[in-house]
C-alpha cells in the first residue's frame, strides 16, 4: 500500500476499505490493517471517515453470542473485538479533537457517541490496551 499509495484514488481506496470494514472476519482484519497505515498516510482522509468507521465498528463490538458458542466462535469474537478497540485508540489518540465536542467543531457526532460509549462499556479492555502499549514501549 505505501508503495502504491500515490498512484491509487484515495476516495475510492478509502470506499473499498470501509466496505471491508463491514465483512466478514478476515476481510475486516485486512482493513483494519489498512486503517492503520491510512492514519498516517492520510490523516485528512481518516479524519473524514471516522464517522463511518464508527459506524462500522460499533456493530462489531456489540455482538452478543449465544450461551451455547463453542470456544471457536468465542475466541474469533474476542479477537474481532480486540482489533477494533486497538484501531479505535490508535484513531482517537492520532486524531485527538474528534473525540471532543470542543476540538472538532461539531463535527465527528457519530464517532464522538461511539468512543463515549466505547469508554464507559468496554473500560476494561482500553484499559487492558493501553497497559500492554506501555509495557511494550
Amino acid at each position: 500500500m505505501e508503495t502504491a499509495f500515490t498512484r491509487i484514488s484515495i476516495l475510492d481506496f478509502y470506499d473499498r476499505v470501509i466496505a471491508g470494514l463491514k465483512d466478514e472476519h478476515d476481510i475486516r482484519s485486512l482493513c483494519n490493517l489498512m486503517v492503520t497505515k491510512l492514519v498516517v498516510l492520510d490523516i485528512d482522509e481518516t479524519t473524514r471517515r471516522l464517522d463511518s468507521i464508527a459506524e462500522c465498528y460499533k456493530p462489531v463490538l456489540s455482538v452478543k453470542l449465544k450461551e451455547n458458542a463453542v470456544k471457536q466462535e468465542i475466541e474469533k469474537q474476542e479477537e474481532a473485538s480486540r482489533s477494533v478497540i486497538r484501531v479505535s485508540v490508535l484513531l482517537h489518540d492520532s486524531i485527538p479533537g474528534a473525540s471532543s465536542a470542543l476540538g472538532s467543531g461539531g463535527q465527528h457526532q457519530t464517532w464522538r457517541n461511539y468512543w463515549e460509549w466505547l469508554e464507559k462499556d468496554f473500560e476494561g479492555p482500553l484499559k487492558a490496551l493501553r497497559e500492554e502499549s506501555r509495557e511494550g514501549i
